[in-house]
């Protein structure tokens, strides 16, 4: 008699669930990048809306994701701050929208800045390993990075 393999399904091999659970987190985390209504820039634009932000460091902010994200959420989720590092990363997501990376703790917990596809002109002269001070609303920790929405480039 001969001992024949019975191939399994796709559905039922680990590695296809791993990689769903991958493209899920990164739609998921991408979606808020859609701006309809870019407050950060307009209040750039008109100076006797100008309000202060709180300003934190890229480093210190992947920090305190990384020690507490219930804390770090507590602290920032759903306003909109100013962050300062040094770039890492220059490119878009899946749906086409633009970002910058900036340097967090560790190579895997960074801090990822979504803009609207109308602002994608202004990240053309960027550059990796350049200072830059970013404004956005903090979305929270999706997979590893943490998230910003609705960036601009102040400085």
């Amino acid at each position: 008699m001969e001992d024949q393999k019975t191939k399994k399904s796709i559905f039922k091999k680990w590695w296809f669930w791993i990689i769903v659970v991958i493209v899920l987190f990164i739609i998921l985390g991408s979606s808020g990048s859609k701006n309809t209504n870019n407050t950060a820039q307009q209040n750039q634009n008109n100076p006797a809306q100008q309000q202060s932000y709180t300003r934190v460091e890229a480093v210190d902010l992947a920090t305190e994701y990384k020690a507490n994200q219930v804390a770090a959420d507590d602290k920032y989720k759903n306003k909109t701050i100013e962050v300062s590092g040094t770039i890492y990363n220059i490119g878009k997501d899946i749906l086409d929208a633009p970002y910058v990376t900036l340097n967090g703790v560790d190579m895997v917990t960074n801090i990822q800045c979504m803009f609207d596809k109308s602002d994608q002109s202004q990240l053309t002269s960027l550059a990796k390993d350049t200072k830059i001070v970013l404004r956005g609303k903090v979305s929270g920790q999706v997979v590893f990075n943490v998230l910003l929405n609705n960036c601009s480039i102040v400085e």
